[in-house]
């Protein structure tokens, strides 16, 4: 991957990624900014400070969305490969660890180091920073979206047609966004809910590397992908909905969780006990 300079992104267009960057909107505004509250409400005083200085009066939740909108800019075009990771079936663990190491494209997985890496970078200018930290918000709410990390074939489950409660949606946008907007409820209600984990939890999820976030959310892609081809009709209701929304929350749960230990790290030297 290219040398992460935000500020330096070409000016181009191509048509090409500006179709991904309208296929590829991980979790949707409710999920991200969901990711992002729960994040909030783990973040040390030292973390907190930090980040009000690169972001100002924009909150965090807020933030959680920008990576998704500024891709439809002409400055940040390229990056729309930056939000998955596209892998085929029937990798085992270490199988998909050398696979993430050998591919030689661009995807979350490099994106997030190198926008980790211009963060803490002491050469990076305010605005590369401010740029990067929204990156990293944006990418740790997308690794754990587990249709971002599942096949090319299929676009992530984007051509994969079903009907759900009456309705023609696909399997990515099912997992973007229909089931939490079943849900019926906003992002500060969704993070008030997901976010009582035990102190237990906390630090286990927060110990995990981003190579394990990636393994979780290829297996539970994986098994979508063998669910929707036992499928007769491709039709699902709410028999789905009820056995499948634990996993969304969960990956929220998780997503926020590990964004703020990652923040607190940065920020404070040390994971928030």
């Amino acid at each position: 991957m290219r040398k992460f300079k935000l500020m330096k992104l070409k000016h181009i267009f191509s048509p090409t990624l500006f179709i991904l960057s309208i296929l590829f909107i991980s979790w949707g505004y409710t999920g991200h900014r969901t990711i992002g509250l729960i994040a909030e409400s783990q973040l040390s005083p030292s973390a907190k400070n930090a980040i009000k200085q690169l972001l100002g009066d924009t909150s965090l939740a807020d933030a959680c969305t920008w990576a998704d909108d500024a891709r439809r800019e002409p400055q940040f075009r390229e990056t729309a490969n930056w939000h998955f990771l596209n892998l085929p079936l029937g990798l085992n663990f270490e199988g998909l660890k050398k696979f993430i190491d050998t591919t030689g494209k661009e995807n979350i997985y490099s994106a997030y180091f190198q926008a980790q890496k211009t963060l803490i970078d002491p050469k990076s200018t305010k605005q590369q920073q401010v740029y990067a930290l929204k990156f990293v918000l944006h990418f740790v709410g997308d690794i754990h979206q587990p249709m971002h990390i599942s096949r090319a074939e299929d676009k992530g489950g984007n051509t994969i047609q079903l009907n759900y409660d009456g309705k023609g949606t696909n399997l990515h946008s099912l997992w973007d966004t229909k089931m939490l907007e079943k849900a019926g409820l906003d992002y500060t209600q969704l993070a008030a809910k997901y976010s009582q984990v035990a102190p237990s939890q906390i630090k286990q999820w927060q110990k995990d590397d981003v190579i394990q976030w990636i393994w979780e959310s290829y297996q539970i892609s994986s098994t979508l992908y063998a669910e929707v081809d036992t499928m007769k009709k491709r039709s699902i209701g709410d028999d789905y909905y009820q056995s499948h929304l634990p996993i969304v929350e969960r990956r929220l749960q998780q997503a926020g969780i590990r964004l703020a230990g990652i923040l607190n790290k940065i920020y404070t030297g040390k994971s928030r006990k």
